[in-house]
């Protein structure tokens, strides 16, 4: 996991912006792009707790949204595919020579109402039972959706096939495309 969280970015943002802080908070839900003003913060991975190897992954998911860490292998080999739908804002990762990336997804998709759906108690979502989205040609490979706030992110049949073919490790892809760090207990969601 990378220890870099959403308060490290407040402390580090120009305050000449007109950002607030739930712009930083909030920032997948909200869209908020960093690249115009983001300077490459230190940080590490932190292993999970228990780990007998542990390695730093080509990719895991970003703790503080719906955003993805990239190795320079991972971001040199996924990069022209997932540049159209978001921003790479580099991170220096301690005793790492070369950078890693955070993509900050910006594509959204609308959830499938007929394959998704909440667990709701009083008329009160609490969790999500299903979630489906109708895949089409010019789908983004990676988006976020309203349905559950923009909190995690979902991929297409072509990006599986990129993870893939690439052999690039550190996240596990539910069936409806869910993605989740492979040290994260995925949600059982739309299996």
């Amino acid at each position: 996991m990378l220890s870099l969280d959403a308060m490290d970015i407040i402390r580090k943002a120009p305050r000449d912006q007109g950002l607030e802080f739930d712009d930083i908070m909030s920032f997948s839900s909200r869209d908020t792009q960093f690249s115009s003003w983001w300077r490459a913060p230190e940080t590490s991975f932190i292993p999970n707790s228990g780990a007998r190897d542990p390695k730093v992954p080509d990719i895991v998911i970003w703790q503080a949204g719906a955003a993805l860490v990239l190795s320079p292998k991972a971001r040199r080999l996924l990069g022209d595919l997932l540049q159209p739908h978001g921003e790479f804002l580099p991170v220096r990762i301690m005793n790492e020579s070369d950078p890693y990336w955070i993509f900050n997804c910006l594509s959204r998709k609308d959830a499938d109402p007929t394959l998704s759906a909440w667990d709701k108690v009083d008329g009160v979502p609490l969790n999500i039972m299903s979630i489906g989205f109708q895949e089409e040609a010019n789908d983004p490979p990676v988006f976020k959706t309203e349905f559950d706030s923009s909190t995690s992110l979902y991929c297409t049949e072509c990006f599986k096939r990129a993870l893939e073919d690439f052999d690039l490790k550190g996240v596990t892809l539910s069936p409806c495309g869910a993605i989740a760090s492979l040290d994260e207990e995925i949600q059982k969601i739309g299996n």
